[in-house]
């Protein structure tokens, strides 16, 4: 059986490639979290109750209210964003979340 070995060249090389990943992820993430703040929209969650509500601020009309196993989802995936990138708040992170909801509500 033939070992493979990897130099230290190369394990500096794939932990900048991940760092840089993991810093495009993190510009990435509060991007949408500053499209979401931008657009006048408000996340609310509540983790007692399952529910997140996600209102414009402009057209009170336009909400987007998830309750029970669809507000679970939302949460688990917020929770996953903010535990994996580590530098970002949680608001960033329920903001992330909410941006592909900001279509449902033009």
């Amino acid at each position: 059986m033939e070992q493979q070995f990897v130099s230290a060249a190369q394990g500096l090389s794939f932990m900048a490639e991940e760092m840089a990943k993991r810093t495009r992820e993190i510009e990435i993430t509060r991007m949408y979290a500053q499209y979401v703040a931008g657009s006048n929209v408000e996340v609310n969650v509540d983790r007692a109750f399952s529910t997140v509500h996600i209102a414009d601020l402009a057209e009170l009309s336009l909400d987007v209210l998830l309750e029970g196993h669809d507000a679970d989802e939302f949460i688990e995936a917020a929770d996953e964003l903010y535990e994996r990138l580590g530098e970002i708040t949680m608001e960033e992170a329920y903001q992330a979340t909410a941006h592909p909801y900001l279509d449902l509500m033009v």
